[in-house]
């Protein structure tokens, strides 16, 4: 016949029961806990990603020239009235030169800032459009931009996204414009003949 234990080892083997239990429990936990620490210290470490950079509305004048091979100036409209809508004064009827020198002395005439200008590709499924920006202080080109898509969905794409790619080109050119200017050479001068002396 079995003797009851004393009631200090009864309660001693309940102590190293109720002490292999929580160890199981413990053991059985310690995978999810490192998990979740593993998934906290990877999303710690994720970055969040940078917001594109916003370019605020500028004051200046712009020339917008016709898009070469846009036959019906669609993208022409666009793209005006997308720079209207950024606070540029826009002038369209301003007639393309050749050189970086004409277009300062163009800037230096007429006050613009900047130039843009465009060529239309068209294709049978996608087509592409190329806009570039001309600096009027430099007389240099600043940025070129190609936006490639179905012709289905081009407009929209120009429509989203021509001010954040031409935006820092436009408003670098717009802070060159406001610098003092000087001419690159003196007005000409045109020698009319010797005047006639009065009878």
């Amino acid at each position: 016949m079995l003797r009851p234990l004393p009631e200090s080892s009864r309660a001693a083997v309940v102590a190293r029961r109720t002490l292999a239990a929580a160890l199981v429990i413990a053991a059985a936990a310690a995978p999810a806990t490192a998990e979740a620490r593993a998934h906290h210290a990877a999303h710690k470490s994720k970055k969040a990603p940078r917001a594109p950079k916003v370019v605020p509305n500028q004051e200046g004048k712009i020339a917008v020239f016709p898009v070469l091979y846009d036959d019906e100036n669609g993208f022409s409209a666009q793209i005006v009235r997308l720079l209207q809508a950024h606070g540029l004064d826009v002038a369209t009827d301003v007639k393309r030169v050749d050189t970086a020198e004409q277009f300062r002395e163009l800037s230096t005439a007429l006050g613009y800032a900047a130039y843009i200008d465009a060529e239309y590709r068209g294709g049978e499924a996608r087509s592409r459009i190329t806009i570039q920006v001309r600096n009027g202080w430099t007389g240099r080109k600043v940025a070129v931009v190609t936006f490639r898509e179905t012709n289905l969905h081009l407009r929209a794409e120009v429509e989203d996204k021509l001010w954040t790619k031409v935006g820092p080109a436009v408003a670098r050119a717009c802070a060159d414009a406001a610098k003092p200017r000087k001419r690159d050479r003196d007005p000409m001068m045109i020698e009319a003949g010797t005047p006639l002396a009065d009878k």
